[in-house]
């Protein structure tokens, strides 16, 4: 199954340790939405006309997903799955997308700033689009 990561799991130290038997299938570009730090402090989507959220694409195993599913709390309800059109070089695929279901904006949680900002490292963003939809929510580490 197809994963769309657009926070911390882009960081790809984590998603080795969460999902051990993923593979990375390039990026992905969600358009429509908008990236946000909910008031629970972590990374999440929200829709959003005119904006668009960059990410990794991922192919998942069952036990990756049960995995994710555990880490990113849907049994408890911190966040949903849902599937969404996903733009990859030019072409659409649906894939698995996790959404807090909390859509007011808040602070990272502090060891969250480490992780996302390995994640953006990682990822290669254009500073563009770390510039305005990242850092509004996410400093800079110190070395960057």
């Amino acid at each position: 199954m197809l994963y769309f990561a657009y926070g911390s799991n882009l960081w790809k130290q984590q998603m080795r340790a969460r999902c051990p038997e993923h593979v990375e299938i390039g990026a992905g570009r969600l358009n429509g939405w908008r990236w946000i730090i909910t008031r629970r402090g972590y990374a999440s989507i929200v829709a959003s006309k005119g904006d668009y959220v960059l990410g990794a694409v991922y192919e998942l195993s069952e036990p990756d997903i049960l995995n994710l599913d555990r880490f990113e709390g849907v049994e408890r309800g911190i966040y949903s799955k849902e599937f969404i059109t996903v733009e990859m070089a030019g072409r659409d695929v649906s894939c698995l997308v996790y959404i807090d279901p909390v859509f007011e904006e808040g602070e990272p949680k502090e060891e969250y700033i480490a992780r996302i900002n390995n994640g953006i490292q990682d990822a290669g963003f254009p500073d563009e689009y770390t510039v305005r939809y990242l850092r509004p929510f996410i400093l800079a580490s110190p070395e960057e």
